[in-house]
């Protein structure tokens, strides 16, 4: 994955949601929302500590302007990191945090940064020096606040220190040259320390992003059909069970369908195992297709299918059943000159008071399963009554 520019950040453009780009920019957005409260109330403090400690030799208008400046800009900033931790933006409005963000952080450093360079003495080179050293420290606690994300804490970095430093190089008084110096050396030492934090940060997100995928994706298998992408059987007794136990206690009504192949050892025998994966295939798209959002279609093992259906009175579900015996019956599978054509049995119960759990579910319907194929198979039989 290639690091997106400076460039690139500023540009206002989110990367497509869902991707790796698009989890890492959330994440940073996150952790900067969640760290700022802290520096926030940090900052008012400091800035009233500046105007205490200059207000023997400084402005006092200027001071109070400033203070209030700096004190207004903290408190939206801190309101904004309320709402945020509040509404958990969704990542399509992520990319107008960022920018509120990023603005906000600007314009509370650049009151810092200018301001603090406007407010010195100026005749007091002690005076300059305590307050350039509040800069250096607010700058400090905007690397260890806001490295997370690196396009914010650089620009906060520089609105803070550049314009002291700049004004520093250009008097004449060698001790304020020297510590513009200095403050050189910081500055570039502190954007050294954010992209390298960035870089790790970026590595420990990717990591973790791809560690969760690769987690979803081996619990998706483990409880997915290879062959034919329908909940295996594991997964369909634990979504039945826990479907079963809702419906008994809030008294809803829950039916489950089993669905078996006709003679399916027959074509395998006579067609090959590729046909038979075929047929199964087949038989699994038309259960697919034959699910509402709240159905579950498995498959349970060989060549036997279930649906199970809340919400669902026997009547309705017969319906259904009815319709994909239908559907399966009117297959015609390509595989090879000769297209496969086979049937189903269908065996249908319905959750009654009696019916204590998802096995005794299962067993009804198994039951009625065994009695569409002993009637002859390619039918449906409905069970009203679980064992």
């Amino acid at each position: 994955m290639t690091r997106p520019s400076l460039g690139q950040r500023l540009s206002g453009a989110w990367p497509v949601v869902g991707t790796l780009e698009s989890h890492i920019r959330a994440e940073q957005l996150r952790i900067v929302f969640r760290q700022a409260p802290p520096a926030q109330v940090l900052s008012i403090f400091a800035a009233g500590a500046v105007c205490w400690t200059l207000w023997g030799t400084g402005d006092h208008r200027a001071l109070t302007i400033w203070l209030a400046v700096i004190t207004g800009v903290t408190l939206v900033r801190m309101a904004l990191a309320a709402v945020f931790a509040r509404r958990l933006p969704p990542p399509a409005a992520m990319v107008t945090w960022e920018r509120i963000f990023v603005a906000s952080l600007a314009a509370v450093t650049l009151a810092w940064g200018l301001g603090g360079w406007l407010i010195m003495p100026r005749h007091s080179p002690v005076h300059d020096a305590v307050v350039y050293f509040f800069l250096m420290g607010v700058a400090g606690g905007a690397v260890a606040s806001y490295s997370a994300h690196a396009v914010a804490a650089s620009i906060a970095i520089c609105a803070l220190i550049l314009p002291a430093t700049i004004g520093f190089a250009f008097q004449g008084v060698t001790e304020l040259r020297i510590m513009a110096v200095g403050g050189a050396i910081y500055l570039v030492a502190a954007l050294r320390s954010i992209r390298a934090f960035g870089f790790f940060l970026r590595r420990t997100l990717q990591l973790s992003y791809e560690l969760q995928n690769a987690y979803t994706r081996a619990r998706e298998q483990a409880r997915t059909d290879e062959l034919t992408g329908l909940a295996n059987r594991r997964a369909f007794v634990e979504i039945g069970t826990t479907a079963c136990d809702q419906a008994r206690r809030y008294h809803r009504s829950l039916v489950l369908l089993m669905l078996d192949i006709d003679h399916f050892k027959r074509i395998n025998d006579t067609r090959g195992h590729a046909a038979g994966d075929a047929a199964l295939c087949a038989a699994a798209g038309i259960l697919r297709r034959a699910a509402r959002r709240a159905d579950t279609p498995g498959r349970l093992g060989g060549e036997e299918f279930a649906l199970l259906l809340p919400e669902t009175r026997a009547a309705e579900a017969a319906v259904v059943a009815e319709r994909v015996r239908r559907e399966i019956a009117a297959l015609l599978v390509p595989h090879g000159n000769t297209p496969i054509r086979f049937t189903c049995s269908i065996g249908l119960a319905e959750l009654t008071p009696d019916t204590k759990d998802l096995d005794a579910l299962l067993r009804a319907a198994d039951e009625a399963l065994y009695e569409a194929k002993a009637r002859g198979r390619d039918q449906v039989v409905t069970r009203t009554e679980a064992a």
